[in-house]
């Protein structure tokens, strides 16, 4: 080019000679760059990418445009991507083998210009970059990058599955690069992380190391403190205040027990709350316990766990009132869901512990709301009633002045296995009979799987020694109860009623309860020839066992499997 220009401007400055006068151009050409633009940067092994190049000159601090430029298009590495110049300033990009390779343009008619440069990657559809991180416990969450990789629908260490973290598939539709996350369950055990697409499978590059506990280990006699006014890890559902499905029962020596323990705090004892503690996995479980309480600590002098002495809890085996065991007949089960309108103190302790084999998962979940397993079996007005305090306020206790009183309603055993507890206070001076009546209230058209249970307790009191004695109770097969006692009556004579649901089944219900001295008896609240048409359903309900129907999509459910009755301690929680 400065040939061409020196040989022109010659020819006119001979002709300056006579008047004509020569203006050499200053080359600019330092101040020329190079810009490819393309709609991304990765391109699939066979599929081509339609890329643009233009050229601009630095003015002061700005740049423009430069016009009539020509270019030529290269590839740093035509094995993994090759370059055909297109008319004008495109040209067309077509990946070849997995790697990066920079895609180069040159301005033609400025040949000291910046040259542009792009790099490309090109890639299989789906290709692993990383694992993160590299040692992962039980319950962590961990993080998949790479091309492609929101896109599989299944990923496993040593065999186990992983679980999908909600709402984490994302791809950048610049890079192509994705990411996803799983919670890693027991019992995986270290691999190459293994994933499944859509015809595509294969391993990781480098091995995950998978560490046998889970990440709120040690919490056995030190609580996990989970603040619920954070709130939850995901926006999209911020009703979800604390999820983890993939927690463990870790492996323990033989005649030992492990223990885990949550303490979830909140300023707020307004709203409603439930809590999900979830076994979804088949195998052995014996001796796994669950417990949640409004009151625990922890005393080596003392031996174990202690609650203050009028604590209630809810739990796997037994219950407590008012720091008294109370342990009803329940069928074994492998969930446990408490839903509470109001939570009874600042904070609620989830307790569990186990003696198991091999590493077992289970999932825990706290959502602010109340939760239901059946949405036609809502919760009744005597909510909440989960725990005996409960009892001693409101509608839920209730006064039978006379003998021809009578309270008689429909209630819902809400979530499965729930408990619901009333008081009744028998003023006067003299004993008195008092009737005690259930039956179910099933759908039309439904067969009837529950099997409720009615039980009478004496009220604890320290002052006259009084402990929570069951003085009664109807646990028959079936829905259909009745219990007919002798109680004192007087100025401070007042009893529990305990329902339960031995089949742990959603379901509706009435109570009846009347001073029988003068009254007829309770009247049952469904025609007899339709109570007479559920003894059938009612006579294999024993033998049937029924999950909690822990709704959360990540929540996985399993074959009901058999259980034991627990070994704590009925009054510090030792564990054995």
């Amino acid at each position: 080019m400065h040939a061409v220009h020196r040989l022109r401007c010659f020819t006119i400055y001979v002709v300056s000679l006579i008047g004509w006068t020569c203006s050499f151009p200053e080359d600019q050409s330092p101040k020329v760059f190079v810009l490819i633009e393309a709609p991304h940067t990765f391109l699939l092994r066979g599929e081509v990418l339609r890329v643009h190049a233009r050229a601009v000159r630095v003015v002061g601090s700005d740049t423009v445009g430069v016009p009539n430029v020509v270019f030529d298009w290269s590839s740093a590495k035509p094995t993994l991507a090759t370059v055909r110049r297109d008319t004008g300033s495109s040209a067309t990009v077509t990946g070849v083998n997995s790697g990066t390779a920079d895609i180069v343009a040159r301005a033609a008619n400025f040949d000291k210009a910046g040259e542009g440069d792009l790099t490309i990657r090109v890639a299989n559809p789906l290709e692993i970059d990383s694992v993160r991180p590299r040692i992962a416990k039980y319950g962590e969450v961990l993080r998949v990058y790479g091309i492609g990789v929101d896109s599989i629908f299944l990923s496993s260490l040593g065999g186990v599955d992983l679980i999908p973290y909600p709402f984490s598939a994302t791809r950048n539709k610049v890079t192509g690069e994705g990411r996803v996350s799983y919670w890693v369950p027991p019992p995986a055990t270290s691999a190459k992380l293994f994933y499944l697409g859509a015809g595509v499978f294969g391993f990781a590059d480098s091995v995950t190391k998978v560490v046998p506990r889970d990440i709120f280990e040690p919490n056995d006699t030190i609580p996990s403190k989970i603040d619920l006014d954070f709130g939850g890890p995901w926006p999209q559902l911020p009703f979800i205040l604390f999820a983890n499905p993939a927690l463990a029962f870790e492996e323990t020596p033989r005649a030992t027990s492990g223990a885990d323990w949550f303490d979830f705090t909140t300023t707020d004892t307004v709203s409603d709350y439930t809590l999900f503690i979830d076994f979804p996995l088949s195998g052995d479980t014996t001796g796994v316990r669950t417990f949640i309480l409004d009151s625990l600590r922890y005393s080596t002098a003392l031996g174990g766990y202690v609650g203050r002495d009028s604590a209630d809890f809810i739990g796997s085996d037994f219950l407590r009132c008012k720091g008294q065991a109370f342990s009803p007949a329940l069928a074994p089960r492998e969930s446990t869901v408490v839903a509470l309108r109001g939570l009874p103190s600042h904070s609620m302790h989830v307790l569990t512990s186990f003696s198991a084999a091999r590493p077992q998962r289970y999932g825990l979940t706290v959502i602010k709301g109340y939760s239901v397993a059946d949405p036609r079996i809502q919760p009744d007005k005597y909510e909440p009633n989960n725990f005996c305090h409960y009892a001693d306020f409101g509608v839920r206790r209730i006064s039978l002045l006379s003998s021809g009183s009578t309270f008689s309603d429909t209630l819902t055993i809400d979530n499965p296995f729930d408990i619901d507890w009333l008081r009744i206070d028998l003023p006067g001076s003299l004993t008195t009979q008092v009737k005690f009546r259930t039956a179910a209230r099933p759908f039309p058209t439904e067969p009837d799987t529950s099997d409720v249970d009615v039980y009478v307790l004496t009220v604890p009191n320290s002052s006259t020694s009084t402990g929570l004695t069951v003085v009664g109770a109807d646990t028959t097969a079936g829905s259909t109860d009745s219990v007919t006692l002798t109680l004192n009556a007087g100025p401070s004579s007042s009893y529990y009623v305990a329902i339960v649901d031995f089949a742990g089944v959603p379901a509706r219900y009435s109570l009846c309860i009347a001073r029988a001295t003068l009254a007829p008896a309770c009247p049952p609240p469904i025609p007899l020839a339709a109570a007479a048409s559920l003894a059938t359903a009612n006579s294999v309900v024993r033998a049937r066992r029924h999950r909690a129907a822990a709704t959360l999509p990540f929540l996985q459910a399993a074959p009901p499997r058999a259980g034991t009755r627990g070994l704590f301690d009925p009054w510090r929680l030792t564990l054995p």
